[in-house]
């Protein structure tokens, strides 16, 4: 009986306000009763987002949005801890011959929240939203790399992508959403877009604009039903926002940087519970001067660089130390490369064997140059005052990289000016990080004409290893690719790779259970999550 008043509801709402050509939109909806019914006074885990400008997960722009959305509906594909696909809406999948086509079997027992089933009509269709959604929104990036979606049945479909790349499964990460429900309405704003049905754990309860939604349980999801019934969503201004609320015990749940554990919990208000993001941090040679094109003396700054000081004074441990630049917790990621363990004698012989000496015995090193003159060893690191990591790392360098016998200068910039700084190659160093996407491809920095190789890299033999891991087709096939390349790339040193910093899920004492967040879905196993208020 609550169900069939959830869909008679909601569906008298939708026709009432027009929701096909999305003329009205509704300020507060509420699918069952209304604010004093007895779920609005329930306690109940509290999450938060920002305001959202659509509740269609295809046309929103908002991360912290996504990620309730994500509650309510299921991706076509899962991903796992180690970035591996695994099944959800498409529980089976084939990768053509050719590398450029995949086939996908769907369930044929998911229902939409509206008592619709789920069919290939719905993927082809979420497909097209995103062709129509706006430049800067979240699943947006799948486009680069899918050109085409065609239902080959009621439940299989067949994607077809611009080129025979190993990332194109990882690149299928997006929601599915009900076509017949969404009706080609491609305005993030209209009614339909405002008010989801979908085919998750939740179900949206109620939605009474800026100021919070209302979660329940969905009656028509087939997997294991949720241990938390309702769940209500705190509609914030910002992160700041977010923390305050946490602080005070308006919100059971925030999402932000490990490092920022200490604070809470020296109140003792919280559990902790880290994930590894896509946030990389480095340090780049720069190629177009000719000091760091000598690998050897890359080689000795990689030895005289003490990465497990910086892990404790600097990433506090909330970081994960790697050898390369694939995240160490990708199933992609090779631990069988060439190590550079703090060394300051090794870096001193690699220096010495690359002609670096103390003729006159001032602790700086000089070298007889082609032409008879001497240079003195000098160098600059780039970094941006911002970033205080970045500044404490390149504090660390330099006391290092002096004591063996280098002049060095910290070239602090504000971030504008660093970033062109790098761009124009206006450094010999610099401390630097990139925001990884999820699809791991290393072209775009190590490629001859990469786009983001702002460090002037170039090799032939690189550039086929980078062929040969984009091409790859099947995981032996991709994980041999990524092998060769990670190797031969710890050998280079174009980049010394430092950490992947971790973020975390904050809770407070009312939450208990399995919780297990992952960069791809922050409320992973949240159907095993419990909630106790407390006193």
């Amino acid at each position: 009986m609550k169900k069939r008043k959830w869909l008679l509801l909601l569906a008298l709402c939708i026709g009432l306000c027009g929701c096909s050509k999305g003329e009205i939109q509704p300020e507060d909806f509420t699918a069952v009763g209304g604010e004093n019914t007895d779920i609005m006074n329930e306690n109940m885990l509290t999450l938060s987002m920002r305001i959202p400008e659509t509740l269609n997960p295809l046309l929103n722009r908002e991360e912290t949005v996504d990620r309730i959305l994500k509650l309510i509906y299921m991706p076509l594909l899962e991903f796992d801890e180690t970035g591996k696909a695994a099944p959800s809406v498409a529980e089976k999948w084939e990768i053509g011959e050719d590398g450029k086509t995949i086939t996908m079997r769907l369930r044929n027992d998911i229902t939409w929240q509206n008592g619709g089933k789920l069919t290939a009509e719905d993927v082809v269709y979420s497909f097209r939203t995103i062709q129509n959604a706006p430049e800067d929104s979240v699943y947006k990036k799948v486009l680069n790399y899918v050109s085409d979606c065609t239902k080959t049945g009621e439940y299989t479909v067949i994607f077809t992508f611009h080129e025979n790349f190993s990332g194109n499964l990882s690149a299928l990460r997006f929601p599915v959403i009900s076509s017949s429900y969404h009706g080609e309405e491609y305005d993030p704003k209209a009614t339909v877009n405002q008010i989801p049905v979908g085919s998750g754990i939740y179900a949206m309860y109620s939605h009474k604009q800026a100021s919070e939604l209302i979660l329940q349980a969905s009656e028509y999801y087939t997997g294991e039903q949720p241990l938390i019934s309702s769940i209500r969503v705190k509609i914030t201004a910002g992160e700041d926002t977010d923390i305050n609320s946490f602080e005070q015990g308006m919100t059971d749940v925030l999402v932000t940087e490990a490092t920022e554990a200490g604070r809470y919990f020296d109140e003792g208000i919280s559990g902790m519970y880290q994930y590894t993001s896509n946030q990389y941090d480095f340090i780049g040679f720069n190629f177009k001067r000719e000091l760091f094109q000598d690998k050897a003396l890359r080689q000795a700054v990689a030895y005289a660089l003490p990465k497990e000081n910086l892990m404790d004074s600097v990433y506090l441990n909330y970081a994960v130390m790697t050898n390369t630049p694939v995240n160490p917790k990708n199933w992609l990621y090779e631990e069988n490369v060439a190590l550079y363990d703090y060394n300051p004698s090794m870096a001193s012989t690699f220096m010495k064997n690359s002609g670096w000496t103390d003729a006159d015995g001032n602790g700086k090193l000089e070298k007889k140059s082609e032409d008879g003159q001497t240079k003195q060893l000098k160098a600059t690191i780039l970094v941006n005052t911002e970033n205080t990591a970045r500044r404490q790392i390149a504090a660390k360098l330099k006391e290092e990289l002096t004591a063996i016998g280098f002049e060095i200068t910290i070239d602090q910039q504000n971030f504008a000016n660093y970033q062109q700084k790098f761009i124009d190659g206006q450094y010999d160093m610099i401390i630097g990080g990139w925001d990884c996407s999820e699809v791991t491809d290393l072209t775009q920095f190590f490629g001859t004409a990469g786009s983001l190789n702002y460090i002037g890299y170039s090799s032939e033999e690189v550039d086929q290893l980078l062929a040969a891991a984009r091409s790859a087709i099947g995981e032996g096939q991709t994980l041999l690719g990524y092998s060769s390349l990670q190797k031969k790339l710890a050998e280079e040193l174009p980049y010394i790779s430092i950490a992947y910093r971790n973020e975390a899920v904050f809770t407070s004492k009312n939450v208990g259970g399995t919780i297990n967040p992952t960069e791809f879905q922050v409320f992973r196993d949240i159907e095993t999550w419990t909630y106790e208020k407390g006193e």
